[in-house]
């Protein structure tokens, strides 16, 4: 079977279901909860020059290494949604929320584990079911 998804998966709707991922991200941890993340991770704002420096030369790497985690997922997700044959919105949504349990759960355990706040469980536990979800969306109404 998976040399059946690799042959017929719809690599488009995969590519752009992956971007949604971290688009999404880059606007769940800025716009939308930026701060609130910062702080639940104890993150002083704002960063002095030598962090900023380091930041910056680390943050090229970092996107890099989230998109690919991102197309990963998003191959995760296409393949569950090609072997149960979803093609509409409300099944995406069902096979969304099921799949980001694998996601949300294990993070928040290890939020848990660390002492994190449970803002920060809130934050990062929605922003992968969300983002789970419409890549399960896209996939899914996105006919071959």
């Amino acid at each position: 079977m998976l040399q059946q998804f690799f042959s017929h998966a719809n690599w488009l709707a995969i590519g752009v279901a992956a971007l949604s991922y971290y688009a999404l991200g880059a606007l769940w941890f800025s716009v939308l909860f930026g701060k609130p993340w910062a702080a639940a991770h104890g993150i002083q704002m704002p960063i002095n020059d030598a962090d900023k420096a380091k930041m910056r030369k680390q943050m090229p790497k970092l996107m890099v290494v989230t998109l690919l985690m991102n197309i990963v997922v998003a191959l995760g997700v296409g393949l569950v949604i090609y072997a149960t044959s979803t093609h509409d919105c409300v099944h995406g949504i069902k096979w969304g929320l099921l799949l980001s349990v694998f996601a949300a759960v294990p993070m928040c355990m290890g939020h848990m584990y660390t002492m994190k706040k449970m803002s920060l469980w809130f934050i990062d536990g929605a922003y992968h079911t969300i983002a789970i979800t419409l890549m399960s969306i896209i996939i899914s109404v996105w006919h071959h």
